[in-house]
């Protein structure tokens, strides 16, 4: 999400020589800037989201799963 703010910047930039008289393709470098700016802004959250559930999943799979420490204890004070 980070990236999105260079992005706009450098749209702000292009936009700016644009109305100093730049030239006209300059158009499609601030259509692609805010293209990407925008891809940006929305990949954040919906990595948020990805990554929580991925997280939720884990802890579900490591609470099923049956825990080896008992046992290993029951085997050393039996010794």
């Amino acid at each position: 999400m980070l990236l999105a703010g260079p992005y706009l910047a450098i749209a702000l930039w292009c936009t700016t020589l644009i109305e100093n008289g730049g030239p006209g393709w300059l158009h499609l470098v601030v259509l692609l800037c805010i293209w990407n700016a925008l891809k940006m802004l929305g990949t954040g959250p919906a990595s948020v989201v990805l990554l929580t559930k991925a997280r939720a999943r884990e802890h579900r799979a490591q609470r099923q799963e049956p825990s080896d420490v008992p046992l290993r204890e029951l085997t050393r004070s039996s010794r």
